[in-house]
């Protein structure tokens, strides 16, 4: 072998090992960082959030009452409204709302709210010292919002009052009475667009089922970074890539070998689990409301327990369906916000809410394996857990992602405190209608609820 050919061997040799070194040390750094991206936020906690804040504008100058037809338009950067007044308690309204373009649209229409606590409890005593008579639900407006408008619609009133919340900003909303009129006609505002449009499940009218497996959801809000399987997916491209490059096979290997060992090593682990474990899908308070307590000014001796959990009712929100992932978390805590300073409650009134991206979240503070009892169905709040859907679903029903979460967190619930859903052809699963004179949670949802026993059931 001459001397030219050994030299060249040599490079080659050399180029096959720094090419070796390279790939091995840009395997591990993906590894590294993307296990970090992955697992990081286990141990830095929720990220924080600005609180709530809330405000109050008088629509009428005087203490005349007003008719249908009467209208006040605020303006404001508010992103959640409910509006108060004195007299009829059968008063309805509309609520529309200006965008930064000046184009109105139709947000939602709203009566007399129909939750509460049950009357002669604590929280009820600690409500009628500070809610006002008559107050409708929070209307979730969004987040970019120039004013508002709000038309009494059947009914008279008088002293009108619209409550203002910013739930994502951190500042005071900004309010001023732009226009009042006793007789401006309705105006043509086109109707919000609704949510994506699910279909029913097998069984149902016109669809395939959303429940015939198990239905999973994510553990974190949407806004969060990777997850467990983003993260080892990621990496094990990036060795994947690297190993191709080196020409190596069993450099491929062993890297496969490295991102799954990473992968079980840095996977969170729970201290001893329950007996009957939660769905991992739950988002519990610590993560989407560390920073809204418990009102502890109104109700001193802290949650309240049933020695039982019979029933779970379902309610919708009257929110808005036009909402993306990101936005789940600021309408709750907006509806806290509402449910807490204006309304005096000793908490959010319901026990788990559920996003329209199938999400599911804590709710009243107390622990989602007790019977807290809620403020959720005036007089139907002991030994019942509430499950609010987050949205309007009178005329559409809830994602097939959001009525399988719906499905699992109440089996979950009845199974853990011992509730045979057989026992009862209704299945212990209640419409909050069935409490008490309302709409919620919607027609369309009611009609569905047949189907969702019948998958509780199903799947028990």
């Amino acid at each position: 072998m001459d001397r030219t050919t050994r030299r060249m061997r040599r490079i080659r040799i050399r180029s096959r090992r720094t090419k070796l070194v390279a790939g091995v040390a840009v395997a591990a750094v993906s590894v590294v960082v993307l296990a970090a991206a992955a697992f990081g936020q286990q141990g830095q906690g929720p990220l924080p959030r600005p609180r709530p804040k809330t405000d109050k504008v008088d629509l009428t100058a005087d203490q005349a009452p007003v008719g249908s037809g009467w209208e006040s338009q605020v303006g404001t950067d508010a992103n959640l409204v409910g509006v108060q007044w004195d007299g009829d308690p059968g008063a309805k309204f509309t609520v529309e709302v200006r965008d930064q373009r000046g184009t109105w649209r139709k947000a939602s229409e709203l009566e007399a709210i129909d939750n509460g606590p049950d009357p002669g409890s604590k929280e009820a005593a600690a409500v009628a010292k500070v809610a006002p008579k008559n107050i409708t639900d929070p209307v979730w407006v969004g987040k970019n919002v120039s004013g508002v408008r709000v038309r009494l619609d059947d009914g008279t009133a008088q002293d009108l009052k619209l409550h203002v919340v910013d739930s994502t900003t951190g500042k005071k909303p900004e309010t001023s009475i732009e226009s009042t009129t006793a007789d401006s006609p309705p105006s043509t505002a086109p109707p919000v667009p609704s949510a994506p449009t699910p279909s029913v499940p097998a069984g149902g009218p016109g669809g395939s089922s959303s429940s015939s497996t198990s239905t999973t959801t994510t553990s974190q809000p949407a806004e969060q970074a990777l997850g467990l399987g983003q993260g080892l997916a990621a990496a094990a491209l990036a060795s994947l890539a690297v190993a191709f490059i080196v020409r190596r096979r069993r450099l491929l290997a062993v890297l496969v070998v490295a991102v799954v060992a990473v992968g079980v090593a840095c996977a969170p682990t729970k201290d001893g689990p329950p007996a009957q474990p939660a769905p991992d899908g739950i988002v519990p308070r610590s993560s989407w409301a560390p920073d809204l307590p418990w009102n502890w000014d109104a109700c001193p001796g802290g949650p309240e327990y049933a020695p039982y959990m019979s029933t779970a009712i379902v309610h919708h929100t009257v929110n808005s369906n036009a909402y993306g992932p990101g936005d789940s978390i600021g309408m709750m805590r907006g509806i806290w916000a509402y449910h807490v300073q204006s309304l005096g409650y000793c908490d959010i009134a319901y026990n788990f809410i559920i996003d329209n991206y199938g999400v599911p979240y804590e709710g009243r503070l107390g622990g989602i394996d007790q019977s807290v009892v809620g403020a959720h169905a005036i007089g139907a709040n002991y030994g019942t857990t509430g499950v609010a859907m987050l949205g309007t679903f009178s005329d559409v029903l809830p994602s097939n992602g959001a009525l399988g979460t719906l499905e699992n967190v109440i089996r979950w619930k009845l199974k853990i405190h011992g509730d045979n859903p057989f026992d009862d052809p209704a299945a212990d699963i209640l419409g909050h209608r069935d409490t008490s004179s309302t709409e919620c949670p919607g027609q369309a949802l009611y009609d569905y609820l047949p189907y969702t026993r019948y998958y509780v059931k199903l799947y028990w």
